[in-house]
């Protein structure tokens, strides 16, 4: 039984395409793909988005219609997000104040998170607190306490 399809690595048949050239775009793809994925890939993609290279390139994606779009549902889902855990009972005057007193160079947080992975807390007073934007973005989606 012959067990050899035609198929290289990526799964790809030369077969498939009408000449040489379409075959090789295919495959350059897929291994860009498949390095991407890999630690090596996943690491050099991340100094390039911190170099000043990579940041011009964020800028401009974050400027494109495209970019825009993304960051507008975004932006929405987060909104929704907070409408649908503020309860009818919160004080939002409270929260509004809390969210004006916030002291420079911190940043208001949801101890318990309106996203979280394995517990989703309210958008109420009890349930906000400052912290620096060192400590907020390490905290991520995750419940700490």
């Amino acid at each position: 039984m012959n067990t050899n399809t035609g198929k290289n690595k990526y799964g790809i048949k030369l077969e498939d395409y009408s000449d040489f050239a379409s075959y090789q775009r295919a495959l350059k793809v897929a291994h860009n793909k498949d390095y991407k994925k890999s630690y090596v890939g996943k690491l050099l993609n991340a100094r390039y988005k911190k170099s000043d290279m990579g940041k011009i390139a964020n800028a401009r994606y974050k400027s494109s219609v495209k970019g825009r779009k993304l960051g507008n549902a975004l932006s929405n889902k987060r909104r929704a997000s907070k409408l649908q855990r503020t309860p009818a009972w919160a004080d939002l005057e409270a929260i509004k104040q809390f969210y004006l007193n916030c002291p420079k160079g911190y940043q208001v947080d949801h101890i318990v998170p309106l996203q979280g992975v394995n517990v989703s807390g309210f958008h109420v007073l009890n349930n906000l607190q400052y912290l620096t934007a060192f400590e907020n973005n390490s905290k991520g989606n995750k419940y700490a306490l």
